[in-house]
Order: C-alpha cells, then structure tokens, then sequence
C-alpha cells in the first residue's frame, strides 16, 4: 500500500481543485492509502469518496479568524514551520497540487523518505513569477516535477531552469459523470447562436477581450447571445465594461454554477478568451460534451485540438477571438463539423486511461 499525500488550497473552485477530486476518487484505494490536506477547510462528504483521508490546517469558522489565521500560515511558511506544524505523516509520497503556495509549503517538509511531487498546471512564463530564483530553490527540494502540458512543461524549463525530473500528465476528468449531470436539468437557449464561456473571472481569462470581441460581432451586425458562468476578482471591472460597452442585449452574466454542463450542452459554440493555460479543463469538458470549440492559443490548446482539427484556434488577440466567433456562428457546417470531430477527440481523455497513467507514475516514482 502507497500511502500518498495531496496538498492543495481548498477542495472548491475551479479546474485545479476539480481535476484533483476526480483523480483521487478514481485512484485504486487497495494500492493506494489517500490523504487529501488543505489550507482551508471544506466539507470532505461533498467531494471526496468514502476512504479518502481529509485533513485541514485552517479550521477557523469567522471572518476575522480565518483573515488572522492566513496570517499566520505566511509566517510558518516562510519560517519552514508550517510542514512539522500541521502537516507532518509517514507519507510515502507527497504531493503539491498547485503552485506557488503549496510547493513552497511542502517544500519545506521534513519527511526524509517521501518522494516529493510538485504539479503544475499553469504556463509559468505568461503567468510571470516575481522571484524565479527563489522558486527554483522550491522546486529544486522536489524529487519530480509534473506539468499539465508539453508547453506548459517547456515553460517550467525556461522560467525556473530546474534539474528537476520532469513528466506531463494530462488532467483526469470523469466523462460519465460529466454526461450524467449535462443532462440534470433543461436550461433555455434564445434563438440566436450563443456563445459560453466558464472559468473564474479573472485576467488571465481574458473575459475583457471577450467581451471586446462581442461589441466588434454587434457592431458588425450579428445576432447572437453570450453566456458567463463564473465569478472572481474581475467580476466588478467586467460589470463596469459590460455597462459601457452596452452588451445588455447581448451578454449575460450567470454567476458560479456548481453544475455548468446543461449550459454548456444547450449553448452552440464554447469560447474560451483565455490569455494563459494550462490544460483546460473547459475544453477537454467541451469536447467530452461534443460542442464545437473557440479558443486562443493558450497552453495545451495544440495538443487538445492539434493544428485546428477538432476546434478552432484562433490568434492570440480580440481581433482574433472575434474573427473566429465571426466565422464559427456564420458558417454552420464548419460548426457542425466540429462538433463531430469534438465527440471523436473526446473519447482520448477517459477517466480510466488517464487516471491509470497517474497511478502508474507513482509506482515507478518510488522504484
């Protein structure tokens, strides 16, 4: 038995947190012993599976409390004594789910045996790091480093330079339930083409382009609709150019759904606007739901897609996002087309496959 370590921020939100949920659920629990640990506390009984150990450093319940308490975890991690503090176990393996503050937590462990993983699931060099030096000697305490993407792998290389052993393991997403829950309830579509996009509002997912791109398609007279689903820290300035854009017939913003796939099944065309990725969850998702795909040409989209096969990739601009909306709504037989290449492309992320890849680099990490 492989008892094994997962380090993340929060079992909530969004791609990371979910990729890791479903990987741990899938995993083989007579291989593997699961631990799951976070800064703050969730409800473990709605995420996580009978078996799967949960633990929290954060069990603060107020406002104030949890404020004062982060306070305190930035100074046990800068002191190195956040991981003998609260962390600590006979782990074989422990994992850092994320980047920046759980790699450097656990860069700070004491456990002498456990091989030590670090995840990455974002493009470091489009992200930008303030201090890449210091990362590095993060990643430099780490037995493997492990990336999302072939360029999100290449990116690690030319912004840390680590030594570190490196792999690419593409995000595990569970297309039955996936299926399942697109079809829970019925949500309306208005006669116009829509357009969706899901994903935190935040700038690297480039919502202000997207909403750019829109004024351009209603200027050039287009008739059509976009839904949002999501919220984040851009939500007010995105409001604001909503506002003065005047999108009001056009766009519309529908929040965090804890379940966005019926939107996404009755939705025409999934865009996704972003200015940085890793491997997107959104996509892989889209294609898993057979829906024709629009997207900038972040980290991981080539090897979703490859050269345009079975989505469209469009440049990296709001010209470009709009260019390819423009012509994904106007020609119908280019949507449907990839709609069916979607469905085909989708099959390559099952569950099964992917998470078995998962479990067997963690057998060979410890020969």
């Amino acid at each position: 038995m492989i008892k094994i370590l997962f380090f993340i921020d929060k079992l909530t939100g969004g791609g990371a947190e979910k990729v890791l949920r479903t990987l741990v659920n899938n995993m083989d629990q007579s291989k593997f012993d699961i631990t799951v640990h976070t800064l703050d506390e969730s409800d473990p009984a709605q995420y996580l599976v009978p078996g799967i150990r949960y633990r929290a450093i954060n069990r603060c319940k107020t406002a104030l409390g949890k404020k004062l308490f982060h306070y305190w975890v930035r100074l046990c991690a800068e002191l190195k004594w956040l991981y003998p503090l609260y962390i600590r176990d006979d782990y074989d393996i422990e994992v850092a789910y994320l980047e920046c503050g759980p790699t450097k937590i656990l860069s700070g462990s004491t456990n002498k045996k456990a091989k030590k993983v670090a995840w990455i699931h974002c493009d470091l060099e489009k992200r930008g790091m303030d201090a890449p030096e210091k990362a590095k000697s993060w990643y430099d305490r780490y037995d493997d480093v492990v990336c999302v993407s072939e360029t999100v792998k290449r990116s690690f290389h030319k912004v840390v330079g680590s030594g570190t052993d490196t792999h690419v393991l593409y995000n595990v997403n569970d297309e039955t339930d996936i299926l399942r829950k697109a079809v829970a309830f019925e949500v309306n579509k208005p006669e116009p083409v829509t357009f969706l996009t899901v994903g935190r509002l935040s700038y690297e997912k480039g919502n202000d382009r997207l909403l750019e791109a829109c004024k351009c398609l209603r200027e050039a007279g287009h008739d059509f609709k976009l839904w949002l689903l999501g919220d984040g820290p851009e939500r007010e300035n995105l409001m604001k150019q909503f506002s003065a854009l005047e999108l009001n017939d056009q766009v519309s913003f529908w929040g965090f759904q804890t379940n966005p796939y019926p939107y996404m099944r009755s939705a025409d065309i999934i865009v996704t606007p972003s200015r940085y990725e890793g491997f997107s969850t959104v996509v892989t998702e889209a294609l898993i739901l057979g829906k024709p795909v629009v997207t900038t040409p972040c980290s991981g989209m080539d090897e979703l897609l490859g050269d345009s096969e079975f989505g469209l990739i469009t440049e990296d601009s709001v010209d470009g996002i709009y260019q390819g909306m423009k012509r994904m709504m106007e020609d119908v037989s280019l949507r449907e087309r990839y709609a069916q290449k979607a469905a085909i492309r989708g099959k390559d992320f099952s569950k099964d496959k992917l998470v078995k890849q998962t479990e067997q680099f963690f057998e060979e990490l410890l020969k």
